[in-house]
């Protein structure tokens, strides 16, 4: 019985070990969250990086148009672990929404490159354009 209760502990903390691993191999570079292309071509991103630090993640948005630069706009910098984010295009609209945990926290309408930052937990921010372009050759494949 003794011999059963050391191997049943040794493979729990084995599971454990490499549950931890592979947690921190996943999130040791940036990671796209949520993506959405646009029927125009217009492609926007969110990707999150670790700080490892106390602020745990950076979440930024990016987006370009059909060969265009990379623009930035701020999310959090101070942010938690998004398991993924939900991205949804609205043709109509002409709007691509970013939901998180079922409520929409962005809105980017890709003709305007109108920018809205919806969180509950955020002053509400809205830009027309980028906040920041990415130097030219900059992509998100390098994230």
């Amino acid at each position: 019985m003794r011999r059963l209760t050391k191997m049943i502990v040794a493979g729990i903390v084995i599971f454990l070990v490499a549950a931890a691993a592979l947690f921190i191999w996943h999130i040791n570079g940036p990671r796209v969250v949520a993506r959405a292309v646009a029927p125009d071509g217009t492609e926007f991103c969110v990707v999150q990086t670790c700080n490892r630090g106390l602020e745990f993640f950076t979440t930024s948005c990016y987006y370009r148009k059909p060969g265009g630069q990379w623009g930035w706009f701020y999310y959090d910098h101070q942010d938690w672990y998004w398991g993924r984010g939900r991205a949804e295009v609205d043709s109509v609209a002409k709007r691509i929404s970013i939901y998180r945990n079922g409520r929409v926290t962005v809105a980017f309408e890709w003709e305007s490159e109108r920018f809205r930052l919806l969180r509950s937990d955020f002053p509400q921010r809205e830009f027309i354009k980028a906040q920041e372009w990415m130097p030219a050759g900059w992509s998100i494949a390098q994230r």
